[in-house]
Parts: structure tokens; C-alpha cells; sequence
């Protein structure tokens, strides 16, 4: 039995932890003081520019079953408290996959359940097509599996790619104020003020003047190198042969919507949740989505 010690309590009655798996380090928080290969395990993957914060208020709605479950809510590479990838890498989408696979054999995982949102359900859907014996279920948030692009753009795609690289080369630019970052963000996305500051905490280090530094890697923001075709968008979908069932937001984002009618033959026997809320519903209904997590864990999983 691996274990793996957590360093200190959140302040919202969550661990602390971070796991080296080879090439960086993880970090997370978990419901467990320790992370133990021998009891299962459910994984929570963040969206785009959010962190393992993503899930923190969701978690304390999911306590009934702690003793029989560890959750581990990560900081994807770049975001959070986790390692930033080395200065000749980038942040390519099956990289993120091959970290949760990584973090799983070092934990020596037994039996998992997947919960992605958007980004993380992406990264989760290509996880999950590596058909892993061990992957007992996959539960997507405002996602309809990977982007595709149509591979006449290939050449622009790469252009826009090469710019961003480059203008990512130069210094970033500090914010002023936690309090500014905060409003940027709601102008950009469905968070209240105090959403907002609950992701922002951990992408931000705040020092005893004031003064603010961004630990989220600048990098993140550069164009994908590639994206893939539908075809291979619809094989990923294919090879999914665990369990899955999706959460929408009522308000959350049209395209995702569009993106399950026109792939409905591969949703058609996954339970799909509607709940109020934009395109982070976990945060706007926390009660009716931990619920739904909770009632699937427990069919896949026992308990």
C-alpha cells in the first residue's frame, strides 16, 4: 500500500498534497489526511485557468461517504500550486492526459472515477479511451468531449501557434491588486465576486506588502498546436468504455450543446443532468451536483 502524506489542513477542512510523478510535481487537496493506494479513488480535473479551488466548496457537500472514498481534486501543470512544465515543453492536451496517468500508477490506484470539468472533462475523455481496467466511471461537466478543427486550418492554426510562443517569451506583466484580478476575471466568466476569489487564491501569490505575482504558468495562454478532427474527436468517444454520465449547466456554453446533438449517437445512453448554473454549475449548484456525483460514485463504486 502506497501512502502518501498531506501537508496541512485547508481551511475548508481539506488536505493539502502534492506527488511527484516523475517529470513535475502534482499538487491538490483531498479530503484524506493521507493518500492511500488501497481505498478508491475519485479524481477531480479543473477547466482552463481555474484549480483544484474549482471543486473546494463542492467537496464539503460531499462528505457522507468520506471514509469509504478519497477525493482528489488536482492543479493541472501550470495552474495552482503544481509544477510548471520545463522551458523547452508546452501544454499540449494528451500531455495533461499522460499526468493523470502518471499520477494514477504512482498511487498505484485500484479503482477510479473521473470528474472533469470542461478542460478536465476534455483531458478526462482522452484518459479515459486508454480503456484502463481500473476506470470505473467518467462524470463530465459542461463538456462534449474534445474540440476538433477542421484540418484545412492546419497551416493558420501553426501560424497562430508560433505568434503566441513568441509574444509569451516576453516579461509578464504582475497584477496590481488580487481585488483587480478578481474583477477581470467575473468580466470574462460566469463567477461571482466570490467564485472569483475562490480560483484566484491559488493562481495568485499575494506577499505581505500587497504586492501580487501570478503562479499560473504565462504559457498557458498560447495557441493550441493542433487540434483534432472530428473523426478523431468521435474515436476518442468510441474507445470510452467505462461508465459516464454529464452535468450542463442551464446557461452554460451553447456550443457544448451543439457539440452533444451532433455527436448524440455517442451520448445516447449517458444520463444527462441539466441544473441551474452557467458553464460552472458546480459552483451555482453545488447541493444538486455533488448529489449527482455522489449517486454515481456509489453505483460504480459501491457503498
Amino acid at each position: 500500500m502506497k501512502t502518501i502524506q498531506a501537508s496541512y489542513q485547508h481551511t475548508n477542512g481539506l488536505y493539502e498534497f502534492a506527488i511527484d510523478i516523475g517529470h513535475m510535481t502534482l499538487a491538490g487537496l483531498s479530503n484524506c489526511p493521507s493518500v492511500v493506494s488501497n481505498k478508491p479513488i475519485v479524481l477531480f480535473l479543473h477547466g482552463f485557468l481555474d484549480n483544484a479551488n474549482s471543486f473546494s466548496r463542492l467537496l464539503s457537500f460531499m462528505n457522507s461517504h468520506s471514509s469509504h472514498y478519497q477525493y482528489l481534486a488536482i492543479d493541472h501543470a501550470g495552474h495552482g500550486n503544481s509544477s510548471h512544465r520545463s522551458a523547452d515543453a508546452h501544454y499540449h492536451l494528451v500531455d495533461y492526459a499522460f499526468d493523470i496517468h502518471k499520477l494514477l500508477l504512482q498511487l498505484q490506484a485500484k479503482s477510479v472515477v473521473l470528474v472533469g470539468h470542461s478542460l478536465g472533462a476534455i483531458v478526462s475523455s482522452i484518459f479515459a479511451a486508454t480503456q484502463p481496467n481500473n476506470l470505473h466511471g467518467f462524470i463530465c461537466i459542461e463538456s462534449c468531449g474534445p474540440l476538433s478543427e477542421n484540418e484545412d486550418i492546419t497551416a493558420t492554426q501553426l501560424k497562430a501557434c508560433f505568434e503566441s510562443r513568441v509574444k509569451a517569451e516576453s516579461p509578464i506583466k504582475q497584477p496590481q491588486s488580487f481585488e483587480q484580478v478578481v474583477k477581470a476575471r467575473c468580466l470574462v466568466s460566469d463567477f461571482s465576486m466570490e467564485d472569483a476569489r475562490t480560483i484566484m487564491a491559488r493562481n495568485i501569490k499575494v506577499q505581505d506588502n500587497g504586492e501580487c505575482e501570478w503562479k499560473t504558468d504565462k504559457r498557458l495562454r498560447t495557441k493550441s498546436t493542433l487540434r483534432m478532427t472530428e473523426s478523431q474527436s468521435i474515436n476518442i468517444l468510441k474507445n470510452i468504455s467505462c461508465e459516464r454520465m454529464v452535468i450542463l449547466g442551464e446557461n452554460g456554453f451553447e456550443k457544448v450543446k451543439k457539440g452533444i446533438e451532433a455527436r448524440a449517437e455517442h451520448f445516447n445512453n449517458v444520463p444527462i443532468y441539466t441544473l441551474p448554473g452557467g458553464h460552472h454549475v458546480h459552483f451555482t449548484s453545488e447541493q444538486a451536483v455533488a448529489d449527482s456525483i455522489e449517486t454515481y460514485v456509489q453505483k460504480w463504486l459501491g457503498y
